[in-house]
């Protein structure tokens, strides 16, 4: 069975395969750390950066560089394979920077993760190459569709789909079905497993009308086959069997 591999080690395994294929095509790393936070739990980790990177310490997160190397890879490694808090909160970002232009940002708060081909055009391939055999895929972070119907503004921008000013995650969508004759793609997701308190967010938050929609509707056979390509196109990546 296909699954998402987001929330699951296998997702850090798989960020760490792509910024290692990245480092190759730039100078240094640059960090964002709430040292607080992570010497909480992880008091080695710091002392791993302050021996691997030099540190810049300012009103709020501590600035940590270092030039790509085996030794700065495995401190990264290290801060990917943190758990909770300390690696949602207390990594503010990772970058790595080439040429003083930032050509790869991960945000762990937000599940941000973008690249500038503008600055290196082979490190999307190379990215799209470490994750050929994974449940990922690379997508342009720029508006790829946008429609109106009976009202509603919808758009595609990945990594969301919007309806409205509420949008959702593509990580999740387990498939796309056109209805061309009905202007109509039929949307099914995959639902991570839940304790009590998951099951009581997810009803209340459909209560409200934030639930994932299993249905998008249009007004032209050409907005519907450009929605179509494009989340097809996502599924075609994320919906790849990890064993």
């Amino acid at each position: 069975m296909s699954y998402p591999i987001e929330g699951t080690p296998h997702h850090e395994e798989v960020l760490f395969e792509v910024i290692q294929a990245a480092s190759s095509f730039a100078d240094r790393f640059v960090l964002s750390i709430e040292t607080g936070i992570v010497a909480d739990d992880y008091p080695s980790i710091i002392q791993e950066l302050d021996d691997n990177f030099s540190q810049t310490s300012g009103s709020g997160a501590v600035r940590y560089e270092a030039h790509v190397s085996e030794s700065s890879l495995e401190v990264i490694k290290s801060l990917l394979e943190m758990t909770g808090g300390a690696r949602v909160f207390g990594i503010r970002k990772i970058e790595l920077v080439r040429d003083s232009e930032t050509c790869l940002r991960y945000v762990p708060d937000h599940e941000d993760f973008t690249m500038n081909g503008d600055s290196s055009g082979d490190i999307i391939d190379a990215v799209q190459n470490a994750i050929d055999v994974e449940p990922a895929v690379v997508l342009p972070n720029h508006l790829l569709v946008e429609w109106e119907v009976t009202g509603t503004e919808c758009s595609i921008s990945p990594p969301s789909l919007c309806i409205g000013n509420v949008c959702y995650g593509l990580s999740r969508l387990a498939s796309v079905e056109p209805r061309p004759e009905q202007l109509e793609i039929e949307l099914r997701w995959y639902e991570p497993e839940q304790g009590q308190l998951g099951q009581a967010i997810s009803w209340a938050a459909s209560k409200i009308g934030l639930s994932r929609p299993d249905t998008l509707r249009f007004e032209s056979t050409a907005e519907l086959s450009d929605a179509v390509e494009i989340l097809q196109t996502v599924t075609a990546g994320t919906g790849k069997d990890v064993l």
